[in-house]
């Protein structure tokens, strides 16, 4: 068929749907929302995916963290009453054990306490961590906005990150030098440094207060035992392998704690722990959305169909007087299958730009959300095929017509 002929039948498909706009719009709009809801949940899905490996590089390739009771124990429990505690202490003692550990280089202690933190007449109640802070910052990646980083040799001193900085406390910006008073008895910290905004959603570093650990631990009051530490948080050597010196870790730990791995008392943390647990998590959110959306275009699909059927059968006769005059089954087939294309196709455009729109409306509500350009062109040939293979059956039935039965029929 010739390139003129089939502008031909481009031009008379679109005149149909043109004629029969309502009905067309519904076809389409069942097509819009199974698009918009794929575009949606995958937009969000590969923010969440860039989240969490951002997330991961702050955190650190080579870093590992211990913290206090199983956390595979509790997150096999959703929460509420029955979610078990985080049993288990860490101490200074179990610091110097981890430190003699082969393949570690940097290690150090911290204390996390929640506390009130009070601003002019502004309140909050934030998390606190207390730090050795020259080597901490040998395990975490930190950028200065303004000011400088804590030093071994400051007290009542904090630095904060850039939400609580600039956000947190409404119109009232915390500047270098700004004075917080933190604690039930309003102890006066004075700001040295800002950090940078880490633009990681969920907050982490943009919300932290960061103040020396003896600080920390006077703060904390009798919350914690003597020596007790919230933390253990290290680096590994270059050159070691990570997985190998945190199983090194914990069978030092397992040792010093006296309990058997069913039964321990601590957990460690590394960037490939964080990735299984998320990933879990995230692959399973996704699967489950994925499944409605693919519900919602399913159901799109059968309504261009359902459309397609009925074309098929108002425009019997047409189709009669259509083969009478020449037109071949092919043609005939062409143009239900354009037809059915140009549904899908139409509903799939909108649906992406409804699917774009929303993907962003979430991201002001601090819902991370990634669009790629590969996104966008695959679910937009995603609803072009739509279109085709629903459309197909109706088309063939409409080119098997033989004309002097389309003719008869009324």
């Amino acid at each position: 068929m010739s390139l003129a002929k089939r502008a031909d039948l481009f031009m008379y498909s679109v005149e149909n749907l043109r004629h029969r706009q309502l009905r067309s719009w519904l076809t389409v709009l069942g097509i819009v929302v199974g698009i918009a809801a794929i575009v949606t949940l995958i937009s969000i899905s590969l923010g969440l995916s860039k989240s969490i490996n951002d997330q991961i590089s702050q955190f650190g390739s080579r870093t590992i963290a211990v913290v206090p009771g199983d956390i595979n124990k509790q997150l096999a429990f959703t929460g509420g009453p029955s979610r078990p505690a985080a049993l288990g202490k860490l101490f200074a003692t179990d610091v110097d054990r981890v430190r003699r550990v082969d393949g570690v280089e940097y290690v150090t202690g911290a204390i996390a306490v929640r506390s009130d933190v009070m601003f002019k007449d502004n309140g909050i109640t934030a998390s606190i961590s207390g730090i050795e802070p020259n080597i901490f910052k040998q395990t975490q990646v930190l950028d200065i906005a303004a000011g400088r980083f804590l030093s071994d040799t400051d007290r009542e001193s904090i630095v904060i990150g850039d939400t609580l900085a600039n956000e947190v406390f409404g119109k009232d910006k915390v500047l270098v030098g700004a004075v917080l008073k933190i604690g039930s008895e309003a102890k006066p910290f004075r700001v040295v440094g800002v950090l940078k905004k880490s633009g990681v959603a969920g907050g982490g570093i943009d919300s932290a207060v960061f103040m020396p650990i003896d600080d920390a631990r006077k703060l904390a009051g009798e919350s914690i035992a003597k020596n007790e530490v919230s933390a253990i948080r290290l680096t590994v050597k270059e050159g070691y392998n990570v997985n190998a010196v945190a199983d090194r870790i914990n069978t030092e730990l397992l040792s010093a704690h006296k309990v058997k791995e069913d039964a321990k008392d601590f957990s460690l943390v590394t960037s490939d722990f964080i990735m299984k647990s998320v990933g879990q998590i995230t692959d399973l959110l996704s699967v489950f959305l994925g499944g409605i959306a693919s519900i919602s275009l399913v159901v799109g699909g059968v309504g261009v169909a359902n459309t397609m059927f009925m074309a098929v059968i108002e425009r019997t006769k047409e189709i009669g007087i259509m083969k009478s005059v020449g037109a071949s089954s092919g043609a005939i087939l062409e143009t239900f299958l354009i037809e059915s294309a140009l549904i899908g196709l139409g509903g799939g455009i909108i649906g992406i730009i409804v699917g774009v729109a929303f993907a962003f409306a979430a991201s002001f509500f601090g819902v991370p959300v990634v669009v790629p350009l590969e996104l966008v062109l695959g679910t937009a040939a995603f609803s072009l095929i739509v279109g085709l293979v629903s459309g197909y059956v109706p088309a063939r039935n409409a080119a098997k017509l033989q004309p002097v039965e389309a003719l008869r029929f009324e």
